[in-house]
């Protein structure tokens, strides 16, 4: 029996949770924390996702709220020095190098990269947790 085709839209999801929940719901321009009302904040992609192969790249999001990312969006300049200051220039030109390239991803492929975020997703929500407990101790 074929095994079901992973969606694109699952995967971005995935990737979009991981995303906040890296950066544990906090906007990484204002630094406003949105972890009791994530509908304001972004999982916001440096390089378009229209470039393919850094469509799900860690490196290639960061969270922001809506108005940090609709005023990054209007200073593209600025918000290309942001990234580099936060990923650094050699990781941010290997990211905008891979960003030419076309992507190309079997449903296998599809498949381990959902597996893949989905069990670094529950482990930062598991990190996240245990930093909220010792938090409140």
């Amino acid at each position: 029996m074929a095994k079901k085709r992973i969606k694109a839209v699952t995967i971005t999801g995935i990737w979009s949770k991981l995303v906040r929940e890296l950066d544990n719901y906090t906007c990484q321009v204002c630094h406003r924390n949105f972890r009791h009302d994530p509908g304001f904040l972004d999982a916001s992609h440096h390089i378009p996702r229209a470039h393919g192969a850094t469509k799900w790249e860690l490196d290639n999001g960061s969270s922001k709220c809506r108005k940090c990312h609709g005023e990054m969006d209007r200073q593209p300049l600025e918000h290309v020095e942001w990234i580099k200051n936060r990923l650094g220039e050699e990781r941010y030109e290997a990211l905008r190098m891979k960003g030419t390239q076309p992507m190309k991803m079997t449903d296998k492929d599809r498949r381990e990269l959902a597996a893949s975020l989905r069990k670094q997703l529950k482990e930062a929500q598991e990190r996240n947790r245990d930093l909220h407990s010792r938090k409140l101790a």
